[in-house]
C-alpha cells in the first residue's frame, strides 16, 4: 500500500512538473491507501500541492520562465476565491458542481487543440489582466471546492486565448501555490487535512516534479499542447466516475 502511494506521488509530481496538470490522480490514491473520506483526501492533496507549488515556482523562476503580467492577476483571483471554494464544498456539497466542472474540463481540453481565438479585449494589457484575473478567480474557487491545484482549468483557458503552452505551464506553478494556500486555509479551519500523508507525499512529488520540468523544456510545444489536452480530458472523465 505504501509502495502504491509512493509511486502515485511520483507520477503525479512528474505530470505536474511537465504539464502542471495531473494532481487529481492523487486524490483516489490517498483514498485507496489510507481509507480517508473524499473531503479529507481532497484537502490533503490540495495541501501537498501548496508545497510542491513552491518547488515548481522556484524551478521556473530560476529558469527565467515566469512572466509577472501573467502570474500576478491569476494569483490575485486565486487568493480571493480559493478559500471561498473550500467553504462552499462544506456548505452545499460538491457532487453536482463536480459534474459540471468535469464536463467543463473535458470541453476546455478539447478546445486547446483548436487554433486560438483571442477576444478583442485581449489585445490590450488591461484586457489580458482582466481575463487572467477571471481565470485565477474561477480556477482558484474550483481548486478549493474539488481539491485540485487549479492549473487543470487555468492552463487550457490560457492556451485557448493564445498563450504559449510552456509559458502557461510555468505561470501555473505560482498560481497553484496561491490557490492551494487559500483553499488549504479553509480546509485547516474545517479540519479536513491528514498532515502526515500530505508531508510524506511532498518529498516524493518534488522528485517527480523536477524531472517533469526538465522534460517539458525539451518537448516541442505542439506535443505539450496534445499532452495537456489529453490530461484534461482524462481528468474530466475520472471526475465523472469518481
Amino acid at each position: 500500500m505504501t509502495l502504491f502511494f509512493a509511486l502515485s506521488c511520483l507520477v503525479v509530481g512528474f505530470l505536474c512538473g511537465a504539464t502542471s496538470i495531473g494532481g487529481i490522480l492523487l486524490i483516489p490514491a490517498i483514498q485507496y491507501s489510507a481509507g480517508l473520506s473524499l473531503p479529507v483526501a481532497a484537502g490533503t492533496a490540495l495541501c501537498s500541492f501548496f508545497f510542491t507549488g513552491m518547488v515548481g515556482t522556484w524551478v521556473h523562476w530560476r529558469g527565467g520562465r515566469l512572466e509577472k503580467p501573467l502570474v500576478i492577476p491569476q494569483c490575485a483571483g486565486a487568493l480571493l476565491f480559493g478559500c471561498l471554494g473550500a467553504f462552499t464544498k462544506y456548505i452545499v456539497g460538491a457532487v453536482a458542481l463536480n459534474t459540471i466542472l468535469a464536463l467543463f474540463i473535458i470541453a476546455a481540453g478539447v478546445a486547446t487543440l483548436r487554433p486560438p481565438h483571442p477576444m478583442r479585449s485581449m489585445q490590450t494589457e488591461k484586457g489580458r489582466a482582466r481575463y487572467l484575473f477571471f481565470v485565477g478567480s474561477f480556477a482558484g474557487f474550483m481548486a478549493g471546492l474539488t481539491g485540485m491545484g487549479g492549473p487543470i482549468l487555468s492552463i487550457p483557458l490560457m492556451i485557448i486565448m493564445g498563450f504559449a503552452p510552456l509559458t502557461t505551464v510555468a505561470a501555473a506553478q505560482p498560481f497553484q501555490l496561491v490557490a492551494c494556500f487559500s483553499g488549504t486555509v479553509g480546509n485547516i479551519i474545517l479540519d479536513q487535512i491528514n498532515w502526515q500523508l500530505a508531508l510524506f507525499s511532498v518529498a516524493i512529488q518534488s522528485a517527480g516534479l523536477w524531472t517533469g520540468v526538465c522534460l517539458a523544456r525539451r518537448v516541442d510545444t505542439s506535443w505539450l499542447k496534445v499532452a495537456i489536452s489529453f490530461l484534461c480530458v482524462f481528468t474530466g472523465i475520472m471526475m465523472l466516475f469518481r
